[in-house]
Formats: structure tokens, sequence, C-alpha cells
């Protein structure tokens, strides 16, 4: 009988380049302490901070579609003023991560994957 690579019960292995995961790692690492950093400088702030639907789509560099699904997901919140939506910066940085962590999720989960092969007795 043949074993299911995707059987979650066999053991996984992802192969990386060495330069390649350090990166990734060094990566992840940056944006949390960002988001730590910024996550301070908006809560300390006196002042709120708002962003209408075109800029953070184009902070984010996604579309008003997607931007309306994450807030029906109630990813992000929207503030009616003046009769335009405007979005918060610190639900803005969460929805950063939030997205650049699928989006990495993505990118791993298509890395071609190796299973171990059971030793043979000879």
């Amino acid at each position: 009988m043949k074993e299911n690579p995707n059987n979650e019960a066999s053991a996984r292995y992802v192969l990386l380049e060495a330069d390649r995961l350090e990166t990734l790692v060094r990566t992840n690492y940056l944006l949390s302490k960002s988001l730590l950093a910024f996550e301070h400088l908006c809560s300390h702030s006196d002042r709120p901070m708002y962003l209408t639907a075109r800029g953070v789509c184009e902070v984010l560099g996604i579309s008003e579609t997607e931007l309306d699904e994450s807030r029906l997901k109630r990813l992000i919140r929207a503030k009616v003023v003046q009769h335009r939506m405007m979005y918060d910066l610190y639900d803005l940085v969460q929805l950063a991560e939030r997205l650049c962590r699928r989006r990495l999720q993505r990118r791993l989960s298509h890395i071609p994957r190796f299973v171990a092969a059971p030793a043979r007795d000879d």
C-alpha cells in the first residue's frame, strides 16, 4: 500500500536553502518587532490616526473589494466620518500583519515537500 504524502500522520519535511530560510525568519522577526513598536506608538498617541479606504488600499496593495471583504469578516473596523469610511491605523497594521502571515503561509504551502522513506533492512 502506497503512503499518501498529504496524510497528516506521515512525517513531512520542507527543503529550503539555508539563505532563504534565514531571510524568512529574519523578515518575520523584523515585522513582528515593527508591529509591536507601531502598536505602542498608536496606543499612546493623543491624536486619532485614520486613513480613507483608498489610502488603506494603497498602503496594503489590495483592492477595495478585498478591503470590504476584510471589513465584513471583521478583520478591520471602519468608522464613518463625514459620510466617508475611515480606518484606524492601529487596525490597519493588524490587518497588514494578518495578510502578510497568510501570504507567507500560502508560499510555504506551495513549496515541494518530501516524505522520508523508511530505512530498508537488507
